[in-house]
């Protein structure tokens, strides 16, 4: 039984929707390392496509907090820009449902506009024919047929995360008796790696900056780079252990006001203060 659970919560959708849930729940963020003690039936891998995915469709967005902690939080902005809708012209023009779609199939015919279909939903939006549509709209990079494409996120993830570990490597190998040197040489910059990864001719299309920082921003979160103010970034030297106390579960709790012992809602019957002393015993 518990091996099923475990399969249908390794759905990427499944997968979204549980972390989604916990950071909604948060009001503040939270960090990478409570959402991994929180979800322990998912896989790495599933952990970070899930996440990429929300931040891709921009149902979650990174804050940085004091400290310079990195948080997922909800983005309360949902409003998706781009073209108008089939209501939306309805609206405004006036005319009934069926003489609209004449018109806009006409129009499609002679290559005067064009529909599209945003991501996370099934409803086409229009726009002039020669216009490109707002990657709001298709996901961009990341996105084929509006469908997330965990296997190259995962590899750019790979590839990003070996090149700074091998960086680090070259770094201790030159200056083995300086440590201030080691670590200045560690540190790349984001265009570096881009460069590297235009190189290697891993995509077949240009990576856009701004695309790699997406990716980057993935490995940040999930501990395996890190980066300092001016932006340069190196591989994560030892892995973090989260703080027991930063990382219980009522913390984030909806219903901690609830909770009582005896109670219907109570820790002795919290699945997730279960699965946070077992994983803090193992830490």
């Amino acid at each position: 039984m518990s091996a099923t659970v475990k399969e249908e919560l390794s759905e990427p959708s499944e997968a979204e929707e549980m972390i989604f849930r916990i950071v909604e729940a948060a009001q503040d963020g939270i960090d990478m390392d409570a959402i991994t003690l929180m979800t322990p039936v998912l896989k790495v891998i599933d952990r970070q496509v899930a996440i990429n995915s929300l931040l891709s469709s921009k149902r979650l967005i990174i804050s940085q907090a004091m400290g310079g902690i990195l948080r997922l939080k909800v983005n309360t902005n949902t409003q998706i820009a781009g073209s108008p809708e089939e209501q939306a012209l309805r609206d405004g023009s006036g005319l009934a449902q069926l003489q609209l779609r004449k018109v806009l199939k006409t129009l499609e015919t002679k290559k005067l506009i064009k529909s599209v279909k945003a991501v996370g939903t099934t409803k086409k939006c229009y726009m002039l024919f020669d216009l490109e549509p707002d990657m709001e709209l298709t996901g961009g990079t990341f996105y084929s047929d509006q469908q997330l494409d965990s296997e190259l996120i995962n590899a750019l993830i790979n590839v990003s995360t070996h090149y700074v570990q091998d960086r680090h490597k070259q770094a201790v190998q030159s200056y083995p008796d300086n440590d201030q040197m080691q670590r200045e040489m560690s540190y790349v910059r984001p265009q570096e790696i881009a460069d590297y990864i235009s190189e290697k001719k891993i995509l077949n299309v240009p990576l856009k900056l701004e695309d790699l920082q997406k990716i980057l921003d993935i490995a940040i979160v999930d501990g395996s780079i890190e980066r300092r103010a001016d932006g340069k970034l190196r591989a994560s030297l030892m892995v973090k252990q989260p703080s027991a106390l930063v990382s219980i579960p009522c913390s984030v709790c909806p219903v901690v006001e609830d909770c009582r012992p005896g109670y219907v809602i109570s820790p002795e019957t919290c699945e997730y203060m279960t699965q946070w002393l077992d994983a803090a015993q193992q830490i």
